[in-house]
């Protein structure tokens, strides 16, 4: 394990450093406040030990889980068990005949849509049928971002071919993502309008995109005096010195491309709030309309994605309420 130096840190941001590394929910926040700092190189062993601590598969039961659900449907030909879909569908009683797509987020290199069954659980209960998308994971090395953005696309595609049979309303899906997954909702809804970009959907179509604390400007992830080779490697893919590569897998190159309806969520404490700003700044210049919820909140835990991670929270619930809402709109508006 490298040795972690504080040189060029005032004694406030120190300070913050140690309490936040004390708590592993904080601790990717903390991981930018060190590459802030002079003398600090971020390495894959202590990368690895931040996302480890901050991206926890839930094992605990769900009101999705006592629905009717179809678990592990496979959309490609890969054998590793990640090119995979879970489909629940909301109770009888309340169903709107509408779907939420979800993509996961976890800093490109973990995270798991099993995780994200009791913020599916949320919309569920307001009637959507919810799908959860599952892609293989950037490992620096076969697998990089363009992967993970192709296991999706493909994802989109399967629903829209198959939606008839599963059961679900092709002319009703909507796309949501958290963080990484954020980009990846609004890259592949930028693709699904304009296939001249890399990598895209051929048929699915989309009915708005709701994203929460997004990844935006992806080139700017590439932090090259922040982190060491092996850890810019392991979270981008041996591709990390190409800029225009990662430019042309940008949401933010592309977002001309998008016009449909946009929900946008972030908080004060989402340590890339930045990017959430940016995003709503360059769809309003564009002359489109975004829902943006900025939650003003000082509680620690309403922080980064805190609506997927603590979805019982006031503030969680407000963030989900008002997506449900955005979506029913736009569907009166069809």
């Amino acid at each position: 394990m490298p040795v972690i130096t504080l040189c060029g840190c005032t004694r406030s941001e120190k300070r913050a450093i140690l309490s936040a590394m004390r708590k592993p929910l904080f601790l990717l926040s903390t991981l930018f406040l060190l590459v802030g700092c002079v003398n600090l190189k971020v390495s894959k062993p202590m990368l690895k030990m931040i996302v480890d601590a901050t991206i926890k598969l839930s094992d605990a039961p769900a009101y999705a889980d006592s629905l009717r659900h179809v678990i592990g449907l496979p959309y490609g030909s890969e054998d590793s068990g990640r090119q995979v879909i879970d489909i629940y569908y909301a109770d009888s009683s309340v169903r709107r005949e509408a779907v939420l797509i979800d993509i996961h987020g976890g800093f490109y290199v973990a995270g798991d849509r099993r995780s994200n069954r009791a913020f599916a659980s949320a919309f569920l209960k307001e009637g959507f049928d919810v799908v959860l998308v599952e892609y293989r994971l950037n490992d620096g090395e076969s697998v990089d971002v363009e992967t993970e953005l192709g296991d999706c696309a493909a994802a989109l595609d399967f629903l829209a071919d198959h939606a008839g049979e599963l059961g679900l309303n092709r002319d009703a899906m909507f796309l949501t993502g958290d963080s990484a997954g954020g980009h990846f909702a609004l890259y592949l809804a930028e693709g699904a309008e304009d296939h001249s970009l890399p990598v895209h959907p051929e048929r699915f179509v989309s009915q708005g995109i709701l994203i929460n604390c997004p990844a935006y400007e992806y080139e700017l992830f590439a932090i090259s005096n922040g982190f060491t080779e092996s850890a810019l490697k392991w979270f981008i893919g041996p591709r990390y010195l190409d800029k225009a590569w990662m430019a042309s897998l940008s949401p933010r190159t592309h977002i001309a491309s998008y016009t449909g309806p946009l929900f946008v969520s972030t908080c004060r404490n989402d340590f890339i709030r930045d990017e959430a700003l940016k995003l709503v700044g360059d769809y309003k210049a564009l002359g489109r309309e975004v829902e943006f919820l900025d939650i003003p909140s000082k509680d620690k835990k309403v922080g980064h994605v805190h609506n997927i991670n603590f979805p019982d929270l006031p503030e969680s619930r407000e963030v989900n309420g008002r997506m449900a809402a955005f979506m029913q709109s736009c569907l009166e508006k069809q």
